[in-house]
């Protein structure tokens, strides 16, 4: 029953340690998404890569959780299927503004605008 036990520990930390390693090598860890090669990065576990040419639409919501905001990205995919990721700001900030989530937003809008998906920005 101990050895049981030990060994399952053993098994989540290596799963833990190997996550944490993970996430700390990652390429733009605090960037909540970016685009790279015509490809949206959206940071989660894992990250999600999705081609820019296969996007059909984009929309935002910011919503207010408690004293704090939070974001939403919905990607409408041509193939008719949907990706959700919730996200607050790339800074560190203990209270998260409806600022800090819109400057979020506008990081990615110019390549929307470049290529020519459309998008909109939705408050809840």
């Amino acid at each position: 029953m101990i050895i049981s036990m030990i060994i399952l520990q053993l098994v989540i930390l290596i799963i833990s340690s190997a996550t944490l390693i993970y996430l700390i090598v990652r390429k733009n860890t605090m960037e909540c998404f970016y685009v790279e090669n015509e490809n949206l990065h959206l940071n989660s576990v894992p990250t999600k890569k999705i081609p820019l040419f296969d996007i059909d639409y984009v929309e935002f919501y910011c919503t207010r959780i408690r004293n704090s905001y939070r974001g939403q990205i919905r990607i409408y995919k041509k193939n008719a299927k949907v990706v959700k990721r919730f996200f607050q700001t790339s800074k560190i900030s203990l209270i998260v503004t409806e600022k800090m989530v819109l400057d979020e937003i506008q990081k990615l809008t110019p390549i929307l605008k470049e290529y020519s998906i459309p998008y909109t920005v939705k408050y809840d």
